[in-house]
């Protein structure tokens, strides 16, 4: 089409083709189809696409595509990606590049073997027939997630108004006799059948069916063949069971049972059926942390906030007890307990009374104090923080409130710390200590705190 009535050599020909044969490769390739039995239908098909084509605009602008720069073409994190979510093995290494070339020549429109080095393209006749094993790999899922790659890489490029491929009607053929067998006669489930039983599924297909591996090709890249079921082992390697964890628990169902919940992964592991390997790697592909500490504070139960109050604080009973019942440690009773910012009894010190108060008073203190009222002295820190922050610098506040500077300072960093926040602008050279927007808010909330509590 590109040479009759035109003055466009064969060499030119050829490198509007994509430069993988020459013009006499191309002479050559005329001369045997003109000696086919079919050349009169060949020509008469030609004829109609011309037609069609230049009666009809095409959705495709190849000229723009081919100039495009294809190098960010199916990155190698994005081609992980995309295995994770269809559950299909990436491979070493060729069969990424594969999937690279092939997505190349469906957008470029040019043979795959035009496709840049840096693409990965074929390089050898054992890659040409590990692209016929990939044809045969792909399922509708991984199909579907290439061609959206597709189009994602068209929309960077600017281009949102084409579909990835287009082809002309096939009426133009009817009535015409054309060499080679007609993919539409491809028995589709048999086909399916074939490339899921054997280890050079589109060569046995393709001799079983009595057509070419062109013709299976063509029809496996229209209709991939549906993934076959898997058993436990085959569906871990292929990463099919952390595809099915990531449906059953996505990102905000997994943060509201393991944080919001505080539930341990054996926990979610029997309420879901997923091991707790598998929900670990969903974790780390979520980016939540997992909680440190003892194995045992990991696996053991929840302690509700509410329980822990009623029974440490207004029944008095020990950590030790309240372990022994919830079947776990001293030591994570007592993570619980800084957990829910209850404050723990002194050791032979003060009465529980004075824990009593601390609660009561954290409990209608305003929310902003809250994380700074769980420890002893927690009153104390907060009223020093507040008659602070008048001076030009603390180290005139602990001088004018008779403290020593290093007690104070430590007590101001830690509310800092508690509230998660600079509460003050230290003072340098020239310029006084001032309240950051944080500052102005916890001071606020003490003097309100502070007002209420006065007799």
């Amino acid at each position: 089409m590109l040479i009759p009535d035109s003055r466009t050599s064969l060499d030119q020909a050829a490198g509007l083709i994509g430069d993988v044969i020459d013009g006499t490769e191309v002479s050559r390739l005329l001369q045997e189809v003109d000696d086919l039995p079919q050349w009169p239908d060949i020509a008469t098909a030609l004829d109609r696409l011309a037609d069609y084509l230049g009666a009809n605009s095409t959705p495709i602008d190849y000229g723009r595509r081919r100039l495009l720069d294809y190098t960010g073409l199916l990155p190698h994190d994005r081609w992980l990606e995309i295995c994770r979510h269809t559950g299909t093995p990436p491979g070493t290494g060729r069969r990424e590049r594969i999937a690279r070339s092939q997505l190349f020549q469906r957008l470029s429109g040019l043979p795959a073997e035009s496709a840049p080095d840096d693409l990965g393209g074929p390089d050898s006749a054992e890659f040409r027939a590990t692209s016929l094993r990939f044809t045969a790999l792909q399922t509708p899922e991984l199909a579907h997630a290439l061609q959206q790659e597709a189009l994602n890489f068209l929309a960077s490029h600017h281009i949102h108004d084409e579909p990835m491929t287009w082809q002309p009607p096939a009426t133009l053929l009817a009535g015409l006799s054309l060499p080679g067998p007609d993919p539409a006669h491809v028995d589709l489930p048999r086909l399916h059948q074939l490339v899921r039983e054997r280890q050079h599924p589109v060569q046995h297909a393709a001799q079983v069916l009595g057509t070419t591996v062109e013709a299976i090709r063509h029809v496996l890249d229209e209709h991939p063949a549906p993934a076959p079921p898997l058993t436990k082992s085959t569906a871990r390697a292929a990463g099919r069971i952390r595809q099915q964890a990531r449906q059953a628990i996505p990102a905000e169902r997994f943060t509201r049972l393991y944080l919001d919940e505080h539930r341990s992964l054996q926990q979610i592991a029997t309420l879901t059926g997923f091991s707790r390997r598998v929900l670990t790697g969903l974790a780390k592909e979520y980016g939540i942390p997992l909680r440190e500490g003892p194995k045992d504070y990991k696996r053991r139960g929840t302690v509700e906030r509410a329980w822990l109050i009623e029974q440490y604080v207004h029944r008095r009973r020990t950590l030790p007890d309240l372990a022994r019942e919830a079947g776990m440690s001293t030591a994570n009773m007592a993570r619980w307990a800084k957990t829910h910012n209850v404050p723990l009894r002194p050791r032979g010190g003060s009465s529980h009374s004075q824990v009593l108060r601390a609660i009561d008073q954290a409990s209608r203190a305003p929310s902003i104090l809250r994380p700074a009222l769980g420890g002893q002295g927690a009153s104390e820190r907060l009223s020093r923080f507040a008659a602070a922050s008048p001076y030009p610098s603390l180290g005139a506040a602990a001088s004018g409130l008779g403290l020593n500077t290093f007690t104070l300072v430590a007590q101001i960093n830690r509310i800092e710390r508690e509230l998660g926040g600079p509460l003050l602008v230290r003072a340098e050279r020239g310029r006084p200590m001032t309240l950051t927007p944080l500052g102005k808010k916890v001071l606020k909330a003490i003097r309100k705190m502070q007002d209420n509590t006065m007799p």
